[in-house]
């Protein structure tokens, strides 16, 4: 990457700060384009297009420029040599070092032989059954199980819960007996790891609670008295 000395009065000097901030913009252009193209000397019509300007403004910067010393007549800037220096170049460095790696990279070099085993030398031999060992495969990863709470508040039935409910508990009122479950556990301050599934069985228990209600017989009431019948004369004394 080409870089050049920039010197700190370049804020401070009359002879730049009379300048508009545009032409000290194109000095600064000026002095890069001369760091990355050595002592080459641009045609003008390189320079305003590098700048991004018209001809005819390089033209009225350029005469800026000469008039307040700054650059000579083929627009190199004055006193660069003095300014920079040549060590401040590394590219003659960059270019030996990668000469002598490609050297070194050319010259195979056997490494000694030493009577020192290795790690690697004092492993047991592997079988012939083993000798391409199958991978071992990771250990599965538990699920974490869920931590116990107490009854979320409010607890919502969501249209999910409402349509298992519909499937699995038709007989049960689900709005009395969700009022149910929420009153018990509020009050016994139980926690539970899923409230949802114990929504459920509380359902489920509600459910089978009616279906026996609908399968157990009819007791009917008892007759009326017959105050005209003398049957009980029949029945023993005791």
């Amino acid at each position: 990457m080409d870089w050049f000395r920039m010197y700190g009065e370049f804020a401070t000097d009359p002879k730049v700060q009379m300048m508009s901030e545009a032409d000290q913009r194109r000095f600064v252009m000026l002095l890069c384009l001369r760091c990355s193209n050595d002592d080459v000397t641009l045609h003008e019509t390189e320079i305003a297009f590098q700048l991004r300007i018209s001809n005819e403004e390089w033209a009225t910067s350029k005469a800026l420029f000469l008039a307040k010393g700054l650059i000579d007549g083929d627009c190199q800037p004055v006193a660069w040599n003095k300014r920079q220096f040549v060590s401040d170049s590394s590219r003659a460095r960059v270019a030996a070092h990668r000469a002598k790696k490609k050297q070194e990279g050319n010259v195979t070099v056997t490494p000694p032989d030493t009577d020192t085993d290795t790690e690697e030398d004092l492993k047991p031999p592997l079988s012939p059954l083993t000798e391409n060992p199958a991978p071992v495969a990771p250990a599965a990863t538990e699920p974490k199980p869920k931590r116990k709470a107490r009854l979320p508040e409010p607890f919502n039935v969501s249209v999910d819960m409402r349509k298992w409910a519909a499937e699995r508990a038709p007989a049960v009122h689900l709005i009395n007996e969700t009022e149910k479950f929420v009153n018990y556990w509020r009050g016994n301050g139980g926690t539970k790891a899923d409230w949802i599934a114990t929504w459920r069985n509380w359902l489920l228990k509600a459910q089978e609670d009616a279906n026996r209600r609908m399968t157990a017989p009819h007791r009917t009431n008892n007759q009326p008295l017959d105050m005209t019948s003398t049957d009980w004369a029949l029945e023993p004394i005791l």
